[in-house]
This record gives C-alpha cells, structure tokens and sequence, in this order.
C-alpha cells in the first residue's frame, strides 16, 4: 500500500514536473526568460521582447510570469507619490451556480472579512485609511477585480496585506450573515435605478440556459433563501468556489510604485508566488445570448421620466480584433451630431435628443452585444416605429458605403497624437487598466502598454466583417417609459420587480432596411478641427512656479497667462468667465440659466460634435449673472472653436421648437431629481440648497419652469452683452502674443459696455446662524425602500489653510470607524460614509450619510451617537499615526499633476472665485507639517462635539421611505428624535398600535444603568398589545434593545444640554424636547435670510408670473412699484390659477390676503406698454409673517427685530432706486449715443449734398474746349 502510495506521488510529481516543463518552454517561446529576484533570489519569467509604448511615457515597465503562472504587470514612476495595485481573476458571475446566483460578488465582499496572517476583521481598511489610501472591488460577469492606492511608503505592507486575500482568506462564518445583509442592502440600493432595471430585464430575457440570464449582484433571496431550501451551508459553498476557480492562472496583477523596477519584480514575486495554482478554473461553451431572442420587442416600466430605446445587435467575439478596433469606427459614425447624421435628423424631427453606443464583450472568446441607445421624446417614442426605421437605414448607408479609410486615418491621426504627448492617468486607473485588459488572450506582452490606445491599425476586412452583422435580422429592441398607452405590461422581472411585456417586432422592421432616401444621410466630410500643427512652443521646467500671470487687466475684462512649462504637450486650455447685469435673481431666472444651457448644447452640437472627434472638448454653463465657457484640447483649433461658440451665443434667437424641445428634457431632469437614491438626493441638489444664496429646492424650479416664456429666454441671451466683464484664463501651448491675441478677438466678438465689480452678481454662501435643526420629508418615489440621512455639522473657515487640513484629517479619521460600526458590524445599510466639503469664502462642512430600510430617526440617533462616543478613538490615535496621516495628506498634495488640464483647473479656481490665491497646496502642506492631535481634539471639541461646541451648528436631514410611517409635525414638537426613533423600530419588529406616550414614560421611569429593567418593561407593553403575542414581544430585535439605549442616553444628555441658538428666525422655529429645532417646508434658504426684494425688466407685451405656496389660513401680503410710476397691471391668482384680486395701469401698489385653501398661489405683472418697465416688488411670505410676530422674548427684542426687517426693506429700497438710476443713466446714454450718431449722420449728408451740389453748379458753368 505504502509502495503504491508513494509510486502515485512520484507520478503526480512526473506530470507536474513535465506541465511545469511544457510551461517554462512554451513561456520562452513567446519571449519569456528565466530570472532570479534581486534580493531573495527568487525564481519568474520576465518578458524580454519590446515593450511599444508612448515616447511621453518616461516609466520603466516590465511583465513577468510567477512560477505559479500568475501573469504581473510592474510600472516603476520616480515620480509619482502615490502607488496602487489590482488583482483581476477572469471569474465572474457567469461561474454562479444557477442556484447560488450572486455567489461570486457575495465572495468579493467576504475577502475583506481577514486572513490567516492578518486575521483581524477591518485590519486591512484600517491600515488603508491610515495611509489616506482607497480601495475597492467589483464584480462582473468575467472578471472579479480588487485594486486600492495608497502612499508610496506604504506599499509593501500593503501587498504583503492584498496577496493574502488570494492565499489564505478565513471567509468568518460570522461575518456570513452580515455581509449577505450587505449584498442585499447594495441590491435594494439599485432597485430605483432605471439603467439597472433595463439591463436587467435584457439579462433576463436572454437564452435561459446562458448564465448572462442569471443575476450577478445576488441578495438575501437568492443566495441565503435559496441556500436553505436546498439544505446548502452557504459558506460551504463560498469555500468550494474560492477553492474550485480562484487560481493564480487565471489571475493578473499589477503594480505601480515610485520604487526601482528591481524591488516592485522582488514584491510581486515574493508575496504572490504562494497563490495557488489549479489550472484554467473555468471554462464552458456558452454560445450568444441572444440567440434565441431577436426580432423581439420588449416594453418595461421606467421609475423616471424618460423615454428609452435600445438596439442589441448578436455579434462574435472581437478580442482577437484589438489592434483595429471595428466597433469603435462604427460607434464613431453612429454618435456623430453634424449635418447628415443619424442624430442630427432625429433631432429635427424632434424624436430623440441624444444616441450612445457601445459593446459588451468578455475575457472569453464567446461573444460580443452592441448597444445603440437612443434617448427618446415624447414625440418619438410615439412614433417608435419610425425611429427605428431611421436607425436601421442608417445602418444600411454605412454598411453600403463599406469602410472609409479617410475617415478612419482621422480617427487613427488624433489617437495617435493623443498616445504620443501621453498623459498619465491616476495610478489606480492605471493599474485597473493593465490587470483587467491583459485578460484578452489575443493581447500580446509587447501590446499591454497600447491599451489605452484606442485603435493601433486600420484592417479593411475586420470593419467589412464587423458591419456584415447589422441587419434587419440580427437585432432585438427594448422600451421603456413610465407609461404605455393601450399596452398593459402583464409580466414582473423576478428581481427588480420591473413590469414588461414581450412582443415580437413587426415585419416591416425585421425583413428589410428602414428610411434612407427621405432622411438625407451622408457619411462625415473632412473635419475642419483635426490639428495640422502640433508644434510645443514651451520647454520643461521642472522647479517653475505654478502661477499664472496677468497680462491685461482693464474695466472689461482682466486676462491671464500661464505656458506650459511642466509637460511638453501640444494642449491647451481657455476658460472665459462672462459677469453680466442681470437685475433679477429668483428662482425663475436659475430655471432660465440651466434651460438656455441646455438649448446651446442643443443648437451647438453639429459644432462641438466636430470638435469632440477632432479631440477638443467644449462646455457651456449659464447661471445667474454669469456664463462660463471652457474649452480644451490641441491648441492650434481652440482660439477657432471659443470664437464660434462665443458668437454663437451673442447672435442667437431662441426657436420655439427648440425652446419647447428642451422644456420638457429640463422638467424630466428636475422630476428625475426624485428617483436619485435617497443619499443622492441628499448630497446633490439639497446640499447646494443648504449652503448658496442663489440655491433652490428642486420643486421649486420644476414649479417655475411652467412660466418660462421665450421672451425671458431671449431676454437673458440679450442681458449677457449689454454690460460684462469678462475674466480670461490661456493657458498651455501659448505664447502671450497667443493669449493677448484671443483675449483681443474676445472683446471685439463680446462688445459690451464694462460692467463695475459691485454689480457682478456673485452666488454667496449662506452664513448659517448656529442652532441644531432638523428637516424631515419624504421621497416622492413610493417604490423606495430605503430612506437616507445626512448629518451636516458646520467647521472652520474655507480661507484657512490650517480649518481645511484639520477638518480633512478628521474626515479621514472617524470614516472608517463610522463604516465599520454602521455598515459592517450593525448592517445599517450599505451606503455609510463620512466626507467633508468647503465652499469658497465660506464654511467647512463635516457630514456623515447613511442609507437604510431603518427609520431615518434612528439613524440619526445613531450618527449622534457615534459623535459623541468617537472621540475616544480620536483620543487614542498615536502621534505616530497622526504624524503618518499627516505625511500620507503630505504626499497627496505634492503629487505631479497628470496633465496641463489639470494645471490649469487648479490655477482657475481661486481666478474664479476672486481668491487669487495660487499657492492653496503649498500653504495646506506647510500646515500638515506641524499639525499634532491637540489640533484635532481641539477642532472637534470646537465644532464639532455637541456637549462642547460654543457655537454648534448642524442640520440633520431625513428623506423617509413611504414604507417607515413618517412622523408628524405635532410628533416632533412633543417627542425627542430617540423616542420616536424607538417607536419605528417597535413598528419593524411587527408590533403595531404602541403608544409613543407609554414609550416616552419607560424612558422616563429608567436609567441607562438599569437598560434590562427598561427593555423588560418595554416587551411587556409590546405583549399587552392586542396584535402581539409573548413570542412576538420576547423576538424584539437587538435594533430596538439599541434605540431603547440610545433613547435612554439621550435623556441623560439632553437634560444637561441647552439650546445653542444664534439666530432671531431659529428661535421663531418649533422646538423639539431634545432642542432641536424644526424646519418644516424645504426653506432651508430662511435660516439665513428671510427678507427680499425683487427686481425685474419687464419687456414690451409681456407677463411675468411668481408663486407662493400658502397653507389654509396662511397670510401673504406684497407691495410693488414701477420705476417713473409707468402703469403695469397686476393679478393675484389662487391655487386654481383664478383671479381673487386685480390691479389694472398702475404704477405702484399694495395687497394683503389671507388663504381659504392650500395649494401654489401666483401673483403676476402684465407690461401692455410697446417699451420696457422696471418693477420693484417685495412678496411677504408667512414666514416672514411670522419672524415679524410677537415671540416670548423682552419687548426690546421685538423692537429689534422690527427695526432690523425695516432696515432690510430700506436697504431693498435704495438698491431699487440704484438700479432704476443705473436704467434711466443707460437710457440717457443710449439716447446720447443715438443723437450723436444722428448728427454726424446728418453732417454726413449734408457735407454729400453740398459736395453734389458744387460739383453739379460746376459742371453748368464748365468751359467746354472746341476742337
């Protein structure tokens, strides 16, 4: 037996020797050598033939082959600070048992949870935080990749950390349940995601016996439910699919690092070499998915509002097709926007506004889905039909043309450019790129440099080929909207629980080609913006400042300068910030910015769609006051390109097809606010709102867009070349003659009279008073399961150096404890984070955002919590580990930038906001320097700790999801946040009908050293309810059993703590037991002003129209006046748009009215007059009713008050008068500019009259000679 045993080891051995064999030769073949490491000597491949790379990228890079035939990537950059690295496995969902679907991304989470060598649960993110790092992971359906970044002196304790995930991982059977809840929660976190609900039900109507019909992001019901019927151990089963495909073979590494190539081979080898190897671990023949599904039409339900259509065509693999690239050449002509094309006729028939394309492939030689997306209007989703026979006969002209070789050598051109002036991308996208790509088996070791280059040579037969599957027949389609007219969508896609309905297209769409001859295409002309000079006219110099300089500087504009002195490159970038008078500054004129922004991308894309494949990019932003223009790219065509839109912009006239077009595209954008996830939602719009004068909630511009008028539109456009002053940033490969010579062109194209420093309209930052305020509300999207809170505390000043780098070390501190106590240890949902934010000349702001299925109550309670109690961890932070963070944030900022764009961006942001201030980076990191813990401890202490703060400022926020019972204005005001925190959880435990008073007396009655007397009491009321049984109240959640604590905590705390209140209008606020105080409508906006006057320029026979939203019984009162008293009329309307009060040809005005209804009440001036009046108005809303109200304060308070708000309405008042100054000036000087150009009009052509007449009394009177 023994002999036997032996002679079976020595033939195993035998065979692996001659695998290893086969191996080692066929590795030489391909240009693999055997090599030692440096130091330990250890044995690998490396890769001996050439490397092809950019002449720009100055790294060193190898590739080396482990003995355990991992395939490393190793990229050394002594330049760089910061160093990364990823593992790719070729293993993704497609390896999911049918049963177990999700299993593989469920085993990325669980990687995390330790290893042998470092088994403790957070080891790894806390040494990545500690460093300031980052890292992630991600599952697809072909690869499973983990990468991370951190400082280059923590790399090597880093690796060491990484490789043991792929050696000896503990997959924790008691982090199994908890990271299984964490699936679910990333699963009910994309349920409203309208993109993932449609690739969804493509997946899930996709061959049923191909795993891309499976789900791969997986959730409690197909792994632990399914896991159980079956009689399955789910970890089990993790184990058996980490230890059946997770092998070195099929796994690819790479590292980048500011270390010699020497020691980055010596790491890779060294820490990677014990993975184990089990051969290919996956293989199966899958055939295409969509084999047995096209010429089908799919209708599904969409959460927001848009119209969608997406094209699948079944194509072949095209992995072997890397070096010509086919796909791209076909996408290239189907996203053009010019002349011609297919989106430029959608466009004017009004049916669509914008087309994507692009391809799913994987590792595996199996196949290919090309995706042409079309995003549809009203119209053209109407006419769908239609739509696609634009599409396929679209297709059918570049299929007829066959390849164009001129068009693809323009493509080639600017690629080859842009790879040869290389711009290094971040190191973890770097990284990300070599480990993912070099999954293609057809990729050579020589090539794995070129994957950023997107096409390498032009193949005539492989385009030929490519197109050859774009047929009628080859093609299934997918629609989707809010609403199907007639067609009842009768079947549920099992996972995200998306109605649809499956038929099959009618034949006029699948046996031929569509439209052609009636749509005017044409395939694209030479494009006038491919760069012909590509000349660097600065040289490096590596120790230069990084500050621009101010060439001109007068009463129209100022104009700076900084040349490229870092990278050599042929790029450039212009950026043109245009200040306008713009008298008025309301919501409606936001409404007006963000349409007409829209509608000159919408007039401007044949234009920039040009300029986009040539390789520059523009944009346009217009806001209140001010328009900005950026433009980048090659600079020989940028000058070109900002002139045409600069013109553009001043010659326009708004088209009312145009205008309507892009109306209904903006309410779509505002409406679609709603169905963002709810920490989305909370860090957007909301965010801006808290902290900008010139903010508005998002119902409020929805409501104001329905009085957008094209006049106001134009009025605007009209506005911006009155009175400007323009700032001018050129920067990159310029000369100043260049710079001087644009800014020149500028002005001529712009002119406009000079416009004062004191009227350009800035959008401030809202000084919030300090105070403790909460905002409840719910999301509008009933399907929500999850609601969301954010937890916003007010810090030191933007301006300082010192506030910015302590708050961003304090950020980087209390983020992971916040993850690992909400997220991972008590399954809080899985979107818990913490982050910070400046506004320039403003605030910092530290906010803490959770999203859960847990009442936003308790979460708030629970960040509170968390607040008060971590600051022990603060305490116990090292100066080591202080002094580490410190030099990791160090690093961070004196990282090289990647490019002149990136420069420049820098160099713009103290230009814009008027800092001035260049040297940001370098006063940050001289503070850095010296900064201790005491720094830290005192900050918070200072700002941020509640029990401490002198001057707390903080808002909590809370989205509720229709599914927790939201509470009532009168809950609020009687009862603290942790009571009804504890009624919530009682409601999720199933026990129903609790009184909150008989939560609120245990709280009372108990202690927090006697926690079990609390909860036994409470779990006697729970069972004395007539819905719950003694099972039911003994089954209470440790959830409640923690909100019973917190609650109890908080009466302790709160008992001791008083209100922090700085402002008059907080104290007008309703209070809350736990002194909160509660701001009940979104008018955030109120916590710093709540008094303001308006003023507008009414055109000629035009109406402008302002809303209020009035409660019953609320009062609202306005005053208006004309300047020169010119007669307006003035309607007030109720909430069903019906007169209660009109004013007819007056010049000035007052009204009061009390609401007999709730609901949007609007108040409108009608100008009949064939010129322009200024009006003045000053609305009075009831919360300013209610700030001028008698309080419970001295009667010297009140007189204060008073007095202040009279003050705010003079100081209105005289900017009124100011402004109706500055018009009747600019009327006078017109009028002075008219009379003056008239008279030398008239002594023009009476000096031509008198001139013809001497001539002609001279000719009568001439001699004739007589010959």
């Amino acid at each position: 037996m023994q002999k036997h045993l032996w002679l079976w080891i020595l033939v195993v051995a035998a065979t692996i020797g001659i695998y290893r064999y086969s191996d080692l030769q066929q590795s030489q073949a391909s240009g693999f050598v055997a090599r030692k490491t440096a130091l330990k000597q250890l044995p690998y491949l490396e890769f001996t033939g050439n490397l092809e790379k950019s002449a720009g990228d100055q790294r060193q890079h190898v590739v080396i082959k482990l003995p355990n035939n991992l395939l490393a990537f190793c990229s050394s950059d002594p330049n760089s600070t910061q160093a990364a690295g990823a593992l790719s496995v070729n293993i993704g969902s497609f390896a999911d048992p049918p049963e177990l679907q999700g299993l593989a991304h469920f085993l990325e989470h669980m990687l995390f949870m330790g290893t042998e060598k470092y088994p403790q649960e957070g080891e790894y993110v806390a040494h990545i935080k500690k460093y300031a790092g980052t890292y992630n992971a991600f599952t697809s359906v072909d690869t499973t990749t983990y990468f991370f970044g951190i400082a280059n002196e923590a790399l090597e304790e880093t690796l060491d950390r990484f490789s043991r995930f792929f050696i000896d991982p503990l997959l924790p059977s008691d982090s199994v349940d908890r990271e299984l809840h964490a699936v679910d929660s990333e699963h009910k976190g994309n349920l409203q995601n309208d993109m993932r609900r449609e690739f969804q039900i493509q997946r899930t109507l996709s061959n049923q016996s191909h795993p891309f019909s499976y789900y791969s992001g997986g959730n409690l019901k197909t792994l632990r439910d399914s896991a159980q019927q079956l009689g399955w151990d789910i970890r089990e089963k993790l184990l058996w699919f980490y230890n059946e495909y997770y092998s070195a073979d099929v796994m690819k590494l790479s590292i980048i690092g500011n270390y010699s190539i020497d020691e980055l081979v010596e790491w890779a080898v060294d820490k990677f070499s014990a993975i184990e190897s089990k051969g290919k671990a996956w293989s199966q023949e899958l055939g295409h998915p969509l084999s047995t599904q096209l010429g089908k039409l799919i209708r599904y339900q969409m959460l927001g509002d848009a119209y969608q259509m997406t094209l699948e065509f079944a194509l072949p693999e095209l992995n072997s097709m890397y070096r010509s690239r086919p796909d791209l050449y076909v996408q290239r002509l189907l996203e053009r926007r010019t002349s011609g094309s297919l989106l430029h006729f959608l466009r004017a028939k009004q049916w669509a506004v914008d087309i994507d394309t692009y391809s799913l492939s994987t590792g595996w030689d199996s196949f290919n889905i090309f995706y042409i997306s079309i995003s549809l209007t009203p119209n053209g989703f109407e006419q769908y039909e239609a739509v696609l026979q634009a599409v396929l006969g679209y297709l059918q002209v570049v299929v007829s043309a066959g390849p164009l070789q001129h068009l693809y050598e323009e493509m080639k051109a600017i690629n080859d450019l842009e790879y040869r002036f290389y711009t290094y991308p971040r190191a973890t996208r770097w990284v990300l790129q070599r480990s993912m790509g070099s999954h293609n088996q057809h990729i050579a070791p020589r090539d794995l440099l070129l994957l950023e280059k997107k096409t390498i040579e032009f193949n005539h037969s492989d385009i030929l080929e490519f197109m050859t599957y774009f047929h009628p027949q080859n093609y299934r389609v997918s629609i989707g909207a809010q609403h199907f007219p007639d067609v009842e969508l009768s079947e549920i896609e099992p996972h995200y629980g998306t109605p649809y309905r499956v038929d099959s297209l009618p034949s006029t769409l699948v046996n031929k080609f569509g439209l052609q001859k009636t749509c005017n295409f044409s395939l694209p002309k030479p494009n006038k913006y491919i760069p012909e000079d590509v000349h660097v006219v600065g040289k490096i110099q590596p120790n230069s400042a990084s500050k621009p300089t101010l060439l001109q500087k007068t009463d129209s504009h100022e104009l700076w300068f900084k040349q490229d002195d870092q990278f050599a490159q042929p790029y450039g970038y212009i950026r043109v910030k245009l200040a306008f008078a713009q008298p008025e500054k309301l919501p409606i004129d936001s409404v007006a910015a963000e349409l007409l922004t829209s509608y000159l991308e919408d007039v401007m894309q044949s234009e920039l769609g040009d300029a986009e494949l040539a390789g520059l990019d523009a944009s346009v932003s217009v806001k209140i006051g001010h328009v900005n223009i950026k433009v980048t790219g090659f600079s020989a065509k940028l000058s070109v390109l900002l002139e045409t839109i600069l013109y553009k912009l001043k010659t326009l006239v708004i088209d009312d097809s145009v205008f309507q077009d892009n109306v209904i595209q903006l309410n779509q954008t505002y409406q679609n606010e709603h169905y963002k996830q709810p920490f989305r939602q909370l860090k957007g719009r909301q965010l801006e709102y808290i902290n900008r004068e010139l903010s508005w909630h998002v119902d409020t511009l929805e409501e104001q867009l329905s009085f957008l008028t094209i006049d106001k539109l134009q009025s605007l456009v009209d506005l911006m070349f009155n009175r400007a002053f323009a700032k001018i940033l050129v920067s990159g490969n310029f000369e100043e003659v260049d710079a001087i010579s644009i800014s020149s062109k500028l002005q001529s194209i712009i002119g406009a009279q000079p416009l004062a420093e004191d009227k350009q309209i800035t959008n401030r930052v809202v000084d919030i008073e300090p105070g403790h305020f909460i905002h409840a509300a719910k999301l509008t999207d009933t399907s929500f399961v999850n609601g969301a809170v954010s937890t916003v505390i007010f810090c030191g000043k933007e301006n300082s150096a010192y506030d910015r780098v302590v708050v961003d070390m304090l950020e980087q501190i209390i983020d992971d404890p916040l993850f690992d106590e909400l997220r991972t240890k008590e399954q809080l949902g899985y979107v818990v984070h913490a982050a910070s934010r400046g506004y320039s000349n403003g605030r910092l702001l530290l906010y803490m955002v959770a999203q859960s299925e847990v009442s936003p109550a308790y979460l708030t309670e629970r960040i509170d919590r968390f607040i008060r109690d971590i600051r022990q961890h603060l305490l116990d932070y090292s100066d080591r580990d202080i002094a580490s963070l410190a030099q990791s944030m160090v690093n961070a900022r004196s990282e090289r930038l990647k490019s002149i764009v990136q420069e420049a961006a820098r160099l713009w942001k103290p230009i814009d906001s008027g800092t001035y201030k260049f040297d940001k980076n370098a006063q940050e990191i001289l503070q850095l320097q010296s900064i201790k813990k005491q720094d830290l401890v005192h900050a918070w202490d200072m700002y941020v700790n509640p029990g401490t703060a002198v001057n707390y400022t903080r808002i909590d926020m809370q989205l509720w999801s229709t599914k927790t019972r939201f509470p009532t204005l009168d809950e609020l005001k009687s009862y603290p946040v942790s009571i009804i925190s504890l009624s919530r959880c009682l409601e999720k435990d199933g026990i129903m009908g609790v009184g909150i008073d008989g939560l609120s007396r245990i709280v009372q009655d108990f202690s927090t050293d006697d926690i079990d007397g609390a909860f036994a009491e409470l779990s006697n009321l729970a069972s004395s309810m007539q819905n719950a049984t003694t099972d039911a109240a003994a089954t209470l959640s440790d959830r409640t059993k923690s909100a019973l604590k917190m609650a109890l905590d908080a009466q302790a705390t709160n008992n001791s703590l008083p209100s922090k209140d700085g402002s008059a209008f907080a104290k007008q606020l309703p209070l809350t037991p736990d002194n909160r105080r509660i701001i009940e409508d979104i008018i955030l906006g109120m916590l710093a002003s709540y008094a303001a006057a308006y003023t507008t320029i009414m055109k000629p026979a035009s109406q402008e129209c302002y809303y209020e939203r009035l409660k019953t019984g609320s009062h609202f009162s306005i005053t208006f006046e004309t300047a020169s008293k010119l007669p307006i009329d003035f309607m007030l309307n109720d909430a069903h748009r019906n007169p209660i009060y009109v004013m007819p040809h007056t010049g000035e005005g007052s009204y009061s009215y009390t609401s007999t209804g709730e609901g949007r009440y609007s108040y409108c001036f009608t100008n009949k007059a064939p010129h322009e009046i200024v009006v003045n108005f000053n609305p009075h809303g009831p919360e300013e009713e209610a700030y001028l109200a008698t309080h419970d304060a001295t009667p010297a308070e009140n007189e204060v008050r008073k007095l202040s708000h009279n003050v705010e309405e003079v100081k209105d008042h005289f900017n009124f008068m100011l402004f109706r100054n500055e018009v009747h000036d600019q009327s006078v000087s017109d009028t002075q500019k008219r009379m003056f150009h008239w008279a030398v009009l008239q002594v023009l052509a009476l000096a031509g009259v008198c001139g013809w007449q001497i001539y002609y009394v001279r000719s009568l009177f001439k001699i004739r000679g007589v010959v």
